[in-house]
């Protein structure tokens, strides 16, 4: 896995153990939110630690930046399908994969749907 830095791979590893849940839908939520230090400091606004759940009343929280809401409306997205019906436009292929974060993007879809983005072995036609 690629880390944009330490502290995204540390809050990755800690938020994986601490939840003891590591599925494709975690592991991609949690990888994602912690790409943004926003996300990060207040990830007890986004995620309910006690009931396993992620907290759509985050997306409100007057802390979120234009970095930050694009992780969040992703992992929300990518854990559940969640799709922000205020603004459908911050949440677009379009403007996720061309953000300064569009390269972990890229990589928080391969943990979410590993079997879909292995390389596929080529058949060899005889």
């Amino acid at each position: 896995m690629k880390y944009i830095n330490q502290e995204h791979q540390k809050f990755y590893q800690q938020t994986i153990k601490s939840v003891g849940i590591k599925d494709t839908y975690h592991q991609a939520l949690f990888y994602i939110l912690g790409i943004d230090k926003d996300c990060r400091s207040h990830i007890h606004d986004l995620y309910d630690f006690q009931n396993y759940r992620i907290k759509l009343s985050g997306i409100n929280q007057p802390w979120q930046t234009t970095g930050s809401m694009q992780c969040t409306l992703l992992a929300y997205n990518l854990y559940n399908g969640y799709v922000y019906k205020k603004d459908y436009q911050e949440s677009t292929p379009y403007d996720l994969f061309s953000s300064e974060y569009g390269f972990y993007f890229i990589e928080s879809v391969k943990l979410r749907y590993p079997n879909q983005t292995k390389l596929k072995e080529k058949q060899v036609i005889r």
